[in-house]
């Protein structure tokens, strides 16, 4: 696990694809810490540092593709709840059956502090996360959604697995507004998956992507 911040760890990177990386992170908060995306079955190393850090209360999700084995191994581990959108559970289910539905207005007090956004897309039930940190800086988890790309940016949709490039296009316009001191993704390409983002450079990524998705699929 490294540090990123106070109260923000990653664990270490574990590769899903072709040049393509993904992280969980731990956010540690006093009504109890949040994992945040998946880990790997093997990152036995991660789940001890998560235990030394004080374990999981909840673990969530941010959409369909990080569903894996590896739930069980961090819900009988920290005895934690799992948490993601209902839209996705049909394809999450088989992994891990949610303890907790998460939505916008989510009013459980693990969450009490983190804004749940509901970013569908690029899968029906894709969310974003929204945290102010007591130690200064604003984070936000996307997922999916919009993810760094060794210095540029990438949206992914693939219609066969019930991505809408349209409501992509939305969800990426109703994200402009909320910048924030770090953008937090799940996959990634490059480094890392944390990027530290004025908020004009916050809103050129977004326009840019969705013109591309504009240009590519009419919408």
């Amino acid at each position: 696990m490294e540090q990123l911040e106070p109260d923000l760890w990653q664990t270490s990177p574990r590769a899903v694809a072709d040049g393509v990386s993904t992280r969980a992170y731990l956010l540690t908060k006093p009504s109890g810490n949040l994992l945040i995306y998946n880990l790997g079955e093997d990152q036995e190393d991660d789940l001890d540092s998560i235990e030394e850090l004080g374990g999981v209360s909840v673990q969530v999700l941010s959409h369909r593709d990080e569903a894996s084995p590896a739930l069980s191994k961090v819900r009988d581990r920290f005895a934690s709840r799992l948490a993601y959108h209902e839209a996705d559970a049909a394809a999450i289910r088989d992994q891990g059956e949610a303890d907790l539905s998460i939505a916008p207005g989510c009013d459980d007090p693990a969450l009490s502090e983190v804004e749940v956004l509901h970013t569908p897309g690029h899968t029906p039930g894709s969310v974003t996360l929204r945290y102010e940190s007591p130690h200064g800086k604003t984070y936000l988890f996307t997922g999916d959604t919009i993810v760094p790309v060794s210095g540029g940016w990438a949206t992914a949709v693939y219609p066969e697995l019930e991505s809408d490039a349209g409501a992509l296009v939305e969800s990426l316009t109703s994200l402009r507004d909320q910048s924030a001191d770090l953008l937090v993704s799940s996959a990634f390409v490059g480094e890392s998956g944390v990027v530290e983002l004025a908020a004009d450079a916050w809103c050129e990524a977004i326009d840019g992507r969705i013109a591309s998705l504009q240009r590519r699929f009419g919408v």
